[in-house]
């Protein structure tokens, strides 16, 4: 299998489990989980998870250099509880939906990146689909018939400032691939932004609002629509450019939209699924350049401690 399409299938994979977590979400918050406790608890729990697994079962992947204590606090900064603040304000200051919306603008400027740096190529299909994705995602917001787009001036600063940290996180997480396992960068960029998220309230605080069935959606949550889907992701990112991962996450509000119909049985307007399927378009003429500007795609050295 080549690299390109075990990429695609990991990212993929994620976007599948990001998409299928909406539905969850909405039950959640529809049931009063505050947002912002949620973010507390997955940080922390998400970090607790996966640093008892490699303990357990890879002890050597908890190893990090001192040179890149540096590397790890910031992508937990900015990468993690930038991005979560940010999203969380957005949807506050619009709704859910224009959220999602803003927040995969994030291919714009990973391709911008990319080309200033020469890894990637200002050609017709990597704009063509930079601009069917955006048309996708709008079209599938503006079609909501449960809130369309809702754009207020801090919403929208919030929004693309979402998308920048995720661009952001998708770049420089990349250049961790280059040295160690997805797992490693996972559970130290988590531990920064959990702690970050300190400032929130006091944990015991948090956790001590939630109890009985609540705690077994919140677990579902945290493993199948944080830990996993992320995993999945930079395990994508190790094969394929951050461009081509980022654009090929966008299939998480197509996703999204399609489990909403068949779960909640919300309807699928004409626009959304005009929306749908421009970003399955974009998302197939990426797949179709196998090579960039250096050559063909390949991944950095598999042996990674």
């Amino acid at each position: 299998m080549s690299f390109q399409i075990k990429g695609f299938l990991y990212v993929f994979s994620a976007a599948m489990l990001w998409g299928l977590s909406g539905p969850i979400a909405k039950y959640m918050f529809n049931t009063n989980v505050d947002p912002f406790d949620l973010v507390q608890i997955r940080l922390i729990l998400s970090f607790f998870i996966i640093l008892g697994y490699l303990a357990l079962c890879n002890r050597k992947l908890l190893r990090l250099d001192r040179e890149d204590y540096l590397y790890v606090f910031i992508l937990g900064i900015i990468g993690v509880a930038v991005v979560q603040f940010t999203y969380l304000y957005t949807i506050s200051a619009t709704n859910v939906a224009t959220a999602v919306f803003l927040e995969y603008l994030a291919p714009i400027f990973v391709l911008i990146y990319g080309v200033a740096r020469r890894q990637e190529a200002l050609n017709r299909i990597n704009c063509s689909a930079i601009i069917f994705a955006a048309l996708g995602g709008f079209l599938i917001v503006k079609g909501n018939l449960h809130g369309g787009l809702a754009v207020s001036e801090e919403g929208l600063i919030s929004g693309l400032t979402a998308a920048s940290s995720f661009a952001f996180y998708t770049v420089y997480t990349k250049r961790g691939l280059a040295k160690y396992s997805p797992l490693t960068i996972m559970c130290w960029s988590y531990a920064f932004g959990a702690l970050i998220w300190l400032f929130y309230q006091q944990p015991w605080v948090t956790f001590s609002h939630y109890y009985g069935s609540t705690w077994y959606i919140i677990l579902y949550y945290v493993v199948l629509a944080t830990v996993l889907p992320y995993g999945l992701f930079f395990k994508g990112l190790f094969y394929l450019s951050p461009f081509k991962a980022g654009l090929t996450a966008n299939l998480e509000p197509v996703i999204a939209a399609v489990s909403a119909y068949l779960m909640l049985g919300e309807k699928l307007t004409v626009l959304q699924f005009t929306g749908c399927g421009f970003i399955l378009l974009a998302v197939s003429l990426i797949q179709l350049k196998f090579v960039n500007l250096n050559g063909i795609e390949k991944p950095v050295d598999d042996n990674v401690h």
